[in-house]
């Protein structure tokens, strides 16, 4: 391996750190999103390449009752969707800072099984950091089932602006 490769490739190796803290990303979605797209979401951590988000979910936000009294309920598709995509725009502007400008260009769920009618947990995490593209994954999961009830992938357009 030549001298850049090893460059390269320890610099691949190296821990993605936050730039922001959850609290300040709280105040970034507050400004950034419009209020329809606030939905009572709280961000529970970031560390590492990862941000932890949760959707406290209210009877509003479920669609209707399984057939004949399963007592499952179904959590609507779109929420969700919209959960992920503020769950991940929080990840991407965790670890480029405040002063870009993040436009998804692409994006891919696919629903596992039934959420319920617990909170939703989102884990993202920041697959590849580039300069202009951010490749991000979402799992999503209800907090009355330990297996996911989503996955999301998501590549971001990322372009700093000045503030």
């Amino acid at each position: 391996m030549n001298g850049l490769a090893v460059i390269f490739a320890v610099m691949n190796t190296l821990p993605t750190m936050p730039l922001l803290t959850p609290a300040e990303l709280m105040r970034l979605l507050k400004e950034n999103l419009p209020a329809i797209d606030h939905h009572g979401e709280v961000i529970e951590e970031v560390l590492g390449d990862t941000l932890r988000m949760r959707l406290p979910v209210v009877d509003s936000y479920v669609s209707h009752d399984l057939p004949v009294g399963s007592g499952q309920v179904v959590l609507s598709g779109p929420l969700m969707m919209g959960f992920a995509d503020t769950a991940m725009y929080a990840c991407v502007h965790a670890f480029y800072g405040r002063n870009i400008f993040a436009a998804m260009v692409n994006f891919s769920v696919s629903f596992f099984r039934i959420a319920g009618h617990g909170d939703i947990k989102a884990t993202v995490r920041l697959l590849k950091r580039g300069k202009s593209l951010a490749f991000v994954e979402t799992f999503l999961y209800s907090t009355n089932n330990a297996e996911p009830c989503a996955h999301i992938t998501a590549t971001y357009s990322v372009r700093n602006i000045e503030r």
